[in-house]
């Protein structure tokens, strides 16, 4: 029963970086209407830039959180204004997907030419630090990481609600059209979303460095994490997002009690499977 409830807290606490890319993904989705299937790959970048902080001017990942963000913020909003933004006027889902696939790839691979194939990874102050619960421990780097969920899903909630480019954000993706002849600039907004999606990828980036490794394929692993979160909570729903990354973080860890650590992943996709199934199934039976 300690063992199950020890992968309880941990599920708990790998969901929450799920929930920062789910979110990320699923605010993209939500306002541009288009699946960025080079998510991962922006994730893989904002690792690489958190750890050329560290490597190369000393910047602990957790302290290097803020620099991070701000300069995935600035790179998203130039791919989404140089590349995604004019593939989006010919109003063709074809060219949005291989746009993004291509993006991907050519970041992975710009990365491997780079840092090769090494396994790279950070030390930090928070770095194999644990946390005593009585019966349980808790890895400090990821309860950091569930904090700063918490604190990023506020921050972004308040900010959506409160300032005046989250209400135009939100008014573009509810009607462009309407936006359009309100006199909201739909192509800053458009920018500063994806700006903001690559800048929440950065945060999670930096959250992963404190305890985990980056490599060119990084990506892979948690851009399929990021779908199976937003296929579990609603694609375009954030709210949905954060709970689907701790479910999916949840299903992770007690899965690997259940079934073993070597099978988890077996499972993950399993229910992954039948949530899609049954969604059809429920769907057809409404229609």
């Amino acid at each position: 029963m300690s063992t199950f409830i020890q992968a309880i807290v941990n599920g708990f606490m790998v969901g929450g970086i799920y929930a920062l890319v789910g979110v990320s993904l699923t605010l993209i989705f939500g306002v541009l209407k288009i699946v960025n299937f080079c998510q991962g790959q922006l994730l893989m970048l904002g690792m690489y830039v958190s750890y050329t902080l560290y490597a190369q001017f000393h910047i602990d990942p957790f302290f290097g959180i803020p620099l991070t963000a701000a300069i995935m913020f600035l790179f998203g909003m130039i791919i989404q204004g140089v590349f995604i933004t004019r593939s989006m006027q010919d109003d063709q889902d074809s060219n949005i997907l291989f746009l993004t696939v291509g993006l991907g790839i050519l970041f992975e691979n710009v990365c491997l030419m780079i840092f090769k194939s090494d396994y790279r990874t950070a030390n930090s102050v928070f770095s194999n630090k644990v946390l005593n619960l009585g019966n349980f421990n808790a890895s400090v780097p990821k309860l950091i990481g569930l904090a700063i969920v918490v604190v990023v899903a506020i921050l972004l909630g308040a900010f959506l609600k409160y300032t005046r480019i989250g209400k135009e954000i939100r008014a573009t993706s509810q009607n462009r059209t309407g936006a359009e002849v309100c006199g909201i600039k739909t192509k800053f907004v458009y920018a500063a979303t994806y700006g903001i999606g690559a800048a929440i990828l950065g945060v999670a980036a930096s959250c992963l460095m404190l305890y985990y490794y980056v490599f060119p394929a990084v990506g892979d692993v948690y851009g399929t994490r990021a779908f199976i979160v937003v296929t579990l909570g609603g694609l375009g729903n954030v709210i949905g997002a954060l709970v689907g990354g701790i479910v999916l973080g949840l299903l992770e860890t007690v899965g690997s009690v259940i079934v073993g650590s070597s099978f988890k992943d077996t499972l993950v996709f399993a229910v992954f499977i039948l949530i899609l199934v049954g969604k059809q199934m429920f769907k057809g039976k409404r229609g």
